[in-house]
């Protein structure tokens, strides 16, 4: 089962980037340890991974799609791929990695 199509896996991809390349610079600029040991650190990561989603996720729906010719009912179509991850369009999964990061925040 494919759980993105189009350009949908950048919505997975991008969390990851981000929460990784943030571990790495705050523990280097702050010490080791300072990522895992602070709450607001993987938030701030996966919040901005988010606005990124959203953005990219919108720029890419408004790409026009194609006009073509169905050869069996000789009408047009309009062609247009879909981005989705999880079934869902690219920009709204930015709402569900927002989420995750407000959850982040609390204890469990």
């Amino acid at each position: 089962m494919v759980i993105w199509q189009g350009a949908g896996l950048i919505g997975i991809i991008i969390p990851i980037i981000f929460c990784l390349l943030g571990q790495l610079g705050l523990d280097l600029v702050m010490g080791s340890g300072y990522y895992s040991s602070h709450r607001w650190a993987p938030t701030l990561f996966l919040g901005l991974s988010a606005a990124v989603i959203w953005v990219l996720g919108y720029g890419i729906s408004k790409i026009p799609g194609e006009h073509q010719v169905d050869p069996g009912t000789k009408k047009y179509v309009l062609v247009k791929p879909s981005h989705t991850v999880f079934f869902m369009p690219l920009q709204y999964f930015a709402f569900v990695v927002a989420a995750f990061a407000v959850w982040m925040l609390f204890p469990g």
